[in-house]
């Protein structure tokens, strides 16, 4: 049972708009990036603007060279999201609403305290763009 609990990650349709725009931006940059396309644009047109791709492109920048282990990104296709993108959901919604202390718990396990501030600064940005577009 508790196997199946830490194996289960959220479906994208059990996100909200922001974050389900997020993780296919995050999807398509990661396929972009792969086939030698503009990943900013790529993860733009499924953001809504060029300028949110670009501050994806940073976090997206910040985060590989801050993870111990690579990056885990499920395809386009599918449903589900891999621990990671849902660590990025997680991430996003707590740094729109400035929570500081929470993103902080959520990350000092894995990550030290100077890299966890630039993380929360980044995704603070990439969440304001997108709650722009949507308002």
């Amino acid at each position: 049972m508790f196997a199946d609990l830490l194996a289960r990650t959220p479906i994208v349709a059990e996100l909200t708009e922001c974050q389900a725009r997020l993780v296919g931006g995050l999807r398509f940059w990661v396929v972009a990036s792969r086939s030698g396309r503009c990943p900013i644009r790529a993860a733009g047109a499924r953001l809504g603007s060029l300028r949110a791709g670009a501050h994806l492109h940073l976090l997206l920048e910040e985060i590989g060279a801050a993870w111990p282990d690579p990056f885990a990104v499920s395809p386009p296709c599918c449903p589900r999201l891999s621990h990671d993108e849902a660590l990025l959901t997680r991430m996003l919604k707590l740094a729109g609403r400035r929570d500081w202390p929470d993103f902080d718990r959520l990350l000092s396990d894995l990550l030290p305290g100077d890299t966890r501030e630039r993380l929360f600064l980044s995704t603070s940005v990439l969440s304001r763009v997108l709650r722009e577009q949507a308002g």
